[in-house]
């Protein structure tokens, strides 16, 4: 069964499954939900369903292996067509939904449209499906173009649009599709995606990318290239003695989020990053404080425990770091200055710390 390969979806695949039963399949569709977390998979998987030659589409059950199954999975199907960001640009052009040229590479490149292309006589299959991936990238040309085809699609075609969120769409287009929203996936859920697809071999390592993807499986993939791994660890080793700490945490944060080559944008991605860890240990030392069990990997449980143990304070001033941790995110956001930033949010968790709260003026 080719589904088997979506993972965190089931509710999805079982909507599509009644509509293509009772033989009630709408024509636009749009897939809201975060990047990375599987929606293109899914319009691929669901196209498998409407070309397989194997199993009828009524069943929704695609074989995944027959040369159609195989062919949608390397997009060099002739009646699936893909519409995605060209390289180097912000928005996906009008050419690319009617047609017309477009400059790539100092390369003049005709695109024939997917509003054209969907209107054509299906070469092999029974219907067109058409996946515009980075819907959330459409100009106002390109929409407007594109309306009359979702609003009057030629018989049995299917367009799905994908996008992170239905704020990012015009009214005009959410009118004219079914909305499915696909929600981030779960840590244990990333990370059998992660070892089902060998992106790495240890159960450990596929869990501590997990816990740091935000539920992206894109994200995961991207981490496990890098040696963002090995920061947090760092980073978490540092916390289990934060008051001793301080000034070596307060360098190393401020190292990596206030480098010069970096964009203000990268900068408060580092900073995202960073903070994130450090609220998830916090709320892993707070449930321990609760009396419940930690869960994460075994590197975030291992120091939850250690500053757990070691924790002066209760629940609340756990609770407090939590919170102090999130304001300096937004904070940084805000365009305050990053060292002060960093130096005065390092202190007031260690002060949290040593005193079990904060220490008020008197």
């Amino acid at each position: 069964m080719a589904w088997q390969e979506v993972v965190g979806h089931e509710a999805q695949i079982d909507r599509f499954r009644r509509n293509l039963r009772s033989g009630r399949l709408a024509s636009a569709f749009l897939f809201v939900g975060p990047d990375g977390i599987g929606k293109q998979l899914f319009a691929r998987k669901l196209t498998q369903t409407l070309f397989c030659e194997v199993n009828p589409e009524y069943e929704c059950n695609p074989c995944g292996q027959c040369p159609v199954c195989l062919q949608v999975i390397k997009g060099t199907h002739p009646d699936l067509h893909y519409v995605e960001l060209l390289p180097g640009t912000a928005e996906i052009r009008t050419a690319q939904i009617v047609g017309g040229a477009i400059r790539i590479n100092d390369k003049e490149e005709q695109f024939p449209g997917v509003c054209y292309e969907v209107n054509l006589k299906p070469i092999r299959a029974r219907r067109k499906v058409v996946i515009i991936n980075d819907a959330d990238s459409l100009n106002n040309t390109s929409t407007a173009n594109l309306l009359k085809t979702l609003e009057e699609p030629p018989p049995g075609a299917v367009m799905i649009l994908l996008g992170t969120s239905l704020s990012q769409q015009l009214d005009t287009i959410i009118s004219r599709c079914q909305i499915l929203s696909f929600n981030a996936l779960l840590p244990e859920q990333i990370q059998q995606i992660l070892l089902q697809q060998q992106v790495v071999d240890d159960p450990n390592e596929a869990l501590e990318l997990a816990m740091i993807a935000n539920g992206s499986v894109g994200l995961a993939r991207r981490y496990s290239e890098s040696d963002l791994l090995e920061t947090r660890r760092e980073l978490l080793g540092l916390l289990t003695a934060l008051p001793q700490q301080a000034e070596k945490l307060s360098a190393m944060v401020i190292g990596l989020v206030d480098g010069k080559s970096l964009s203000r944008r990268e900068k408060m991605d580092q900073l995202d990053f960073l903070t994130s860890i450090v609220v998830t240990c916090f709320h892993q030392v707070a449930l321990q404080l609760s009396g419940q069990p930690p869960s994460g990997d075994p590197v975030l449980i291992d120091v939850s425990r250690q500053i757990a143990s070691a924790w002066p304070g209760d629940v609340e001033t756990a609770l407090a770091c939590i919170d102090r941790t999130l304001e300096t995110a937004y904070h940084g956001r805000a365009n305050a200055n990053v060292k002060t930033l960093v130096e005065v949010w390092v202190d007031d968790l260690s002060q949290i710390w040593l005193t079990g709260g904060f220490k008020l003026p008197t």
